[in-house]
Protein backbone atom coordinates (compact mmCIF):
# COMPACT_ATOMS: atom_id res chain seq x y z
CA UNK A 1 0.00 0.00 0.00
CA UNK A 2 1.46 3.49 -1.10
CA UNK A 3 0.74 6.86 1.21
CA UNK A 4 -2.14 8.11 -1.13
CA UNK A 5 -3.93 4.69 -0.95
CA UNK A 6 -3.63 4.84 2.85
CA UNK A 7 -4.71 8.55 2.85
CA UNK A 8 -7.39 7.12 0.69
CA UNK A 9 -8.46 4.53 3.04
CA UNK A 10 -8.45 7.22 5.82
CA UNK A 11 -10.29 10.24 4.48
CA UNK A 12 -12.80 7.78 3.63
CA UNK A 13 -12.99 6.48 6.90
CA UNK A 14 -14.08 9.67 8.21
CA UNK A 15 -16.41 10.33 5.33
CA UNK A 16 -15.03 13.45 3.95
CA UNK A 17 -14.34 15.24 0.03
CA UNK A 18 -10.98 15.47 -0.63
CA UNK A 19 -11.23 19.06 -0.11
CA UNK A 20 -12.05 18.61 3.57
CA UNK A 21 -9.64 16.23 4.22
CA UNK A 22 -6.14 18.52 2.47
CA UNK A 23 -8.21 21.81 3.59
CA UNK A 24 -5.57 24.72 3.99
CA UNK A 25 -3.05 21.77 3.59
CA UNK A 26 -2.03 21.21 -0.41
CA UNK A 27 -4.68 22.19 -2.68
CA UNK A 28 -7.72 19.43 -3.56
CA UNK A 29 -6.35 19.31 -6.85
CA UNK A 30 -2.47 18.35 -5.54
CA UNK A 31 -4.22 15.89 -3.35
CA UNK A 32 -6.43 14.33 -5.84
CA UNK A 33 -2.99 13.32 -7.45
CA UNK A 34 -1.41 11.83 -4.14
CA UNK A 35 -4.16 9.85 -3.82
CA UNK A 36 -3.29 8.39 -7.31
CA UNK A 37 -0.10 8.24 -6.61
CA UNK A 38 0.80 10.85 -9.48
CA UNK A 39 2.26 13.34 -6.58
CA UNK A 40 4.36 12.66 -3.75
CA UNK A 41 3.46 14.76 -0.78
CA UNK A 42 6.13 16.44 1.19
CA UNK A 43 7.07 15.21 4.55
CA UNK A 44 6.50 18.39 5.88
CA UNK A 45 2.39 18.60 4.43
CA UNK A 46 1.83 14.86 5.39
CA UNK A 47 2.69 15.51 8.46
CA UNK A 48 -0.19 18.36 8.38
CA UNK A 49 -2.32 16.83 7.15
CA UNK A 50 -2.34 13.54 9.41
CA UNK A 51 -2.46 16.54 12.03
CA UNK A 52 -5.52 17.88 10.48
CA UNK A 53 -7.03 14.89 10.68
CA UNK A 54 -6.64 13.80 13.97
CA UNK A 55 -4.69 10.73 12.14
CA UNK A 56 -2.08 9.22 14.71
CA UNK A 57 1.28 9.60 13.05
CA UNK A 58 2.54 6.11 14.33
CA UNK A 59 -0.83 4.21 13.64
CA UNK A 60 -0.83 5.35 10.02
CA UNK A 61 2.87 4.35 9.28
CA UNK A 62 2.47 0.94 11.41
CA UNK A 63 -0.43 0.53 8.54
CA UNK A 64 2.31 0.64 5.69
CA UNK A 65 3.93 -1.91 4.61
CA UNK A 66 7.98 -2.03 4.29
CA UNK A 67 7.69 -0.47 0.82
CA UNK A 68 9.90 2.65 -0.53
CA UNK A 69 7.40 4.79 0.63
CA UNK A 70 7.44 3.49 4.23
CA UNK A 71 10.98 3.34 4.46
CA UNK A 72 10.76 7.34 3.37
CA UNK A 73 8.60 8.77 5.64
CA UNK A 74 8.66 6.14 8.99
CA UNK A 75 12.24 7.09 10.60
CA UNK A 76 10.29 10.86 10.63
CA UNK A 77 6.87 9.89 11.71
CA UNK A 78 8.19 8.23 14.57
CA UNK A 79 10.79 11.32 15.46
CA UNK A 80 7.47 13.17 15.32
CA UNK A 81 5.49 11.05 17.55
CA UNK A 82 8.28 10.90 20.12
CA UNK A 83 8.82 14.97 20.33
CA UNK A 84 4.53 15.21 20.67
CA UNK A 85 4.58 12.90 23.33
CA UNK A 86 7.61 15.04 25.09
CA UNK A 87 6.06 18.17 24.78
CA UNK A 88 2.33 16.43 26.40
CA UNK A 89 4.69 15.08 29.04
CA UNK A 90 3.80 11.55 27.99
CA UNK A 91 6.58 8.95 29.62
CA UNK A 92 4.63 6.16 29.08
CA UNK A 93 3.94 6.87 25.17
CA UNK A 94 7.90 7.56 24.85
CA UNK A 95 8.68 4.09 26.51
CA UNK A 96 6.71 2.26 24.19
CA UNK A 97 7.67 4.28 20.91
CA UNK A 98 11.45 3.35 22.10
CA UNK A 99 10.23 -0.48 22.57
CA UNK A 100 8.45 -0.40 19.10
CA UNK A 101 11.57 0.47 17.65
CA UNK A 102 14.23 -1.55 19.18
CA UNK A 103 12.00 -4.64 18.02
CA UNK A 104 11.58 -3.19 14.62
CA UNK A 105 13.80 -3.27 11.61
CA UNK A 106 13.81 1.33 10.82
CA UNK A 107 16.51 1.84 9.38
CA UNK A 108 19.08 3.04 11.41
CA UNK A 109 16.70 2.35 14.63
CA UNK A 110 20.01 2.84 17.12
CA UNK A 111 20.07 6.22 16.23
CA UNK A 112 16.38 6.50 16.92
CA UNK A 113 16.11 4.48 19.99
CA UNK A 114 19.09 6.64 21.05
CA UNK A 115 17.06 10.14 20.42
CA UNK A 116 13.93 8.79 21.89
CA UNK A 117 15.71 7.62 25.53
CA UNK A 118 17.01 11.45 25.29
CA UNK A 119 13.44 12.65 25.73
CA UNK A 120 12.93 10.00 28.19
CA UNK A 121 16.06 12.15 30.10
CA UNK A 122 14.69 15.25 29.30
CA UNK A 123 11.71 14.35 31.37
CA UNK A 124 13.67 13.32 34.72
CA UNK A 125 12.97 15.98 37.49
CA UNK A 126 15.72 17.69 39.72
CA UNK A 127 15.85 14.67 41.79
CA UNK A 128 16.54 11.81 39.60
CA UNK A 129 20.40 10.70 38.74
CA UNK A 130 20.83 11.91 35.45
CA UNK A 131 22.15 9.12 33.07
CA UNK A 132 25.75 10.85 32.29
CA UNK A 133 26.64 7.68 30.15
CA UNK A 134 23.37 8.64 27.64
CA UNK A 135 24.01 11.96 27.82
CA UNK A 136 27.61 11.47 25.95
CA UNK A 137 26.34 8.71 23.61
CA UNK A 138 23.81 11.58 22.20
CA UNK A 139 26.78 13.86 22.52
CA UNK A 140 29.02 11.43 20.78
CA UNK A 141 26.54 9.61 18.29
CA UNK A 142 23.85 12.27 17.27
CA UNK A 143 25.82 15.41 17.59
CA UNK A 144 28.55 13.92 15.31
CA UNK A 145 29.96 16.94 13.46
CA UNK A 146 30.97 16.68 10.17
CA UNK A 147 27.65 14.58 9.68
CA UNK A 148 25.25 17.43 11.35
CA UNK A 149 22.36 18.30 9.77
CA UNK A 150 18.82 19.68 10.24
CA UNK A 151 17.58 16.43 12.48
CA UNK A 152 20.27 16.69 14.51
CA UNK A 153 20.55 20.70 14.93
CA UNK A 154 16.73 20.12 16.58
CA UNK A 155 17.82 17.12 18.62
CA UNK A 156 21.08 19.54 19.68
CA UNK A 157 18.44 22.04 20.44
CA UNK A 158 16.43 20.31 22.83
CA UNK A 159 19.47 18.26 24.33
CA UNK A 160 21.26 21.18 25.61
CA UNK A 161 20.70 21.23 28.54
CA UNK A 162 22.23 18.26 29.41
CA UNK A 163 25.75 19.98 28.44
CA UNK A 164 28.41 22.58 29.25
CA UNK A 165 28.26 25.90 27.72
CA UNK A 166 31.43 25.22 26.60
CA UNK A 167 30.81 21.88 25.42
CA UNK A 168 27.32 23.33 23.94
CA UNK A 169 29.33 26.76 21.84
CA UNK A 170 31.68 24.10 20.28
CA UNK A 171 29.10 22.04 19.36
CA UNK A 172 27.04 25.34 17.95
CA UNK A 173 29.93 26.74 16.48
CA UNK A 174 30.24 24.08 13.63
CA UNK A 175 26.69 24.17 13.23
CA UNK A 176 26.88 28.00 12.53
CA UNK A 177 29.65 28.14 10.37
CA UNK A 178 28.15 25.70 8.67
CA UNK A 179 25.09 27.01 7.81
CA UNK A 180 24.43 30.78 9.01
CA UNK A 181 24.74 31.42 4.95
CA UNK A 182 21.70 28.61 4.30
CA UNK A 183 18.28 30.01 2.80
CA UNK A 184 16.20 27.14 3.86
CA UNK A 185 13.79 28.33 6.47
CA UNK A 186 14.10 25.11 8.73
CA UNK A 187 17.97 25.51 9.24
CA UNK A 188 17.44 29.05 9.76
CA UNK A 189 14.65 28.27 12.97
CA UNK A 190 17.28 25.69 14.46
CA UNK A 191 20.72 27.81 14.33
CA UNK A 192 18.27 31.18 15.50
CA UNK A 193 16.87 28.62 18.76
CA UNK A 194 20.33 27.21 19.09
CA UNK A 195 21.87 30.63 19.65
CA UNK A 196 18.65 32.04 21.78
CA UNK A 197 19.71 29.06 24.08
CA UNK A 198 22.88 29.82 24.48
CA UNK A 199 22.49 33.70 25.17
CA UNK A 200 19.97 32.30 28.38
CA UNK A 201 22.76 30.19 29.36
CA UNK A 202 25.40 32.32 29.27
CA UNK A 203 22.82 34.54 31.61
CA UNK A 204 22.11 31.94 33.52
CA UNK A 205 26.15 31.37 33.84
CA UNK A 206 27.19 35.02 34.35
CA UNK A 207 29.96 34.07 31.25
CA UNK A 208 29.07 36.59 28.38
CA UNK A 209 32.55 35.61 26.56
CA UNK A 210 30.29 34.27 23.62
CA UNK A 211 27.38 36.36 23.29
CA UNK A 212 29.30 38.99 20.76
CA UNK A 213 29.55 35.88 18.39
CA UNK A 214 25.69 34.71 18.43
CA UNK A 215 24.81 37.56 18.17
CA UNK A 216 27.01 38.83 15.18
CA UNK A 217 25.44 35.43 14.14
CA UNK A 218 22.20 35.85 14.90
CA UNK A 219 22.11 38.45 12.42
CA UNK A 220 23.40 37.31 9.96
CA UNK A 221 19.69 35.17 9.54
CA UNK A 222 17.53 37.71 7.54
CA UNK A 223 14.20 38.18 8.96
CA UNK A 224 11.29 36.20 8.04
CA UNK A 225 7.74 35.83 9.27
CA UNK A 226 7.82 32.30 10.45
CA UNK A 227 10.75 33.30 12.23
CA UNK A 228 9.74 36.27 14.22
CA UNK A 229 8.96 34.37 17.99
CA UNK A 230 13.44 33.96 17.42
CA UNK A 231 14.58 36.94 16.40
CA UNK A 232 11.94 38.64 19.03
CA UNK A 233 13.59 36.30 21.75
CA UNK A 234 17.21 37.17 20.42
CA UNK A 235 16.19 40.69 20.80
CA UNK A 236 15.13 40.01 24.24
CA UNK A 237 18.25 38.31 25.13
CA UNK A 238 20.24 41.29 24.03
CA UNK A 239 18.64 43.58 25.93
CA UNK A 240 19.09 42.20 28.62
CA UNK A 241 22.94 41.59 28.11
CA UNK A 242 23.64 44.81 27.25
CA UNK A 243 21.61 46.11 30.63
CA UNK A 244 24.54 44.10 32.83
CA UNK A 245 26.67 46.21 31.26
CA UNK A 246 25.33 49.52 31.28
CA UNK A 247 22.55 48.96 34.02
CA UNK A 248 20.24 51.11 31.83
CA UNK A 249 16.57 50.72 32.41
CA UNK A 250 15.41 50.78 29.18
CA UNK A 251 16.35 47.97 28.05
CA UNK A 252 14.74 46.21 30.90
CA UNK A 253 11.88 47.48 29.43
CA UNK A 254 12.57 46.96 26.21
CA UNK A 255 12.37 43.56 27.67
CA UNK A 256 8.89 43.99 29.31
CA UNK A 257 7.65 44.63 26.06
CA UNK A 258 8.47 42.20 24.10
CA UNK A 259 7.63 39.49 26.93
CA UNK A 260 4.20 41.43 26.91
CA UNK A 261 3.79 40.43 23.06
CA UNK A 262 4.55 37.17 23.63
CA UNK A 263 1.99 36.58 26.26
CA UNK A 264 -0.85 38.73 24.35
CA UNK A 265 -0.03 36.06 20.91
CA UNK A 266 -1.24 33.69 23.38
CA UNK A 267 2.41 32.34 24.97
CA UNK A 268 1.31 33.02 28.44
CA UNK A 269 3.28 30.59 30.28
CA UNK A 270 6.38 31.29 28.04
CA UNK A 271 6.20 34.92 28.52
CA UNK A 272 6.46 34.52 32.21
CA UNK A 273 9.19 32.26 32.04
CA UNK A 274 11.06 35.20 30.36
CA UNK A 275 9.74 38.08 32.87
CA UNK A 276 11.22 35.06 35.45
CA UNK A 277 15.15 35.65 33.69
CA UNK A 278 14.45 39.32 34.08
CA UNK A 279 13.32 38.95 37.51
CA UNK A 280 16.85 36.96 38.22
CA UNK A 281 19.04 39.06 36.19
CA UNK A 282 17.92 42.06 38.45
CA UNK A 283 18.23 40.77 41.82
Amino acid sequence: MTIGELLKEYRQSKGLTQKQFADGIVSTSYYSKVEKNEHRITAEDLIDLLEHNNISLWSFFKKLALNADFEHYQHLSIEEEAIDAYYHSDKKRLELLKQQVDGSKIPNKNELSLSISGWIECMKSDDEEPDLELREKLKEQIFDLPSIDLNKLNLFCNFMEFYTLDSNFFTAKQAINKYVDSKETDIQEALLSIITNLLYMSIKDDNYSYTDYLLQSARKIPLKPCLFLQKELISFYQNLIVYHFDKKQIYLENCKVITQSIKLAGMEEYGKALNGVIAKLVK
